[in-house]
């Protein structure tokens, strides 16, 4: 992912207008909510605020816990290892959307 710079003026409301290219680059629009997230060292992530599509409360609260975990420990991070039979406990399965093409074996 390349990088993008991009610059915008503060109004006297304290409001800013998102650049075209950010908007682009996090494919956002009208009504989807953002995120910012500041570090200890004064940097800001901006990010696009996915919903979780999840009747269970529980299981969203997790799923929360977790980004946030993940983003503030990455460290914590490692390489998960396919076991070797997946591909016959998987096979006839359409992973269509699951998956990038590059993991579908």
């Amino acid at each position: 992912m390349s990088l993008i710079k991009a610059t915008s003026k503060l109004t006297s409301k304290n409001q800013t207008t998102i650049p075209i290219a950010v908007r682009k680059a996090l494919d956002i629009g009208e009504g989807d909510k953002i995120c910012f997230q500041i570090s200890g060292s004064g940097n800001v992530e901006l990010f696009k605020e996915v919903e979780v599509l999840a009747g269970d409360k529980t299981v969203a609260a997790y799923l929360t816990f977790l980004e946030k975990d993940m983003v503030a420990l990455p460290s914590k991070l490692s390489v998960l290892l396919r076991d070797p039979d997946s591909d016959r406990l998987l096979q006839g399965v359409d992973l269509t959307g699951w998956l990038d093409d590059d993991q579908i074996a």
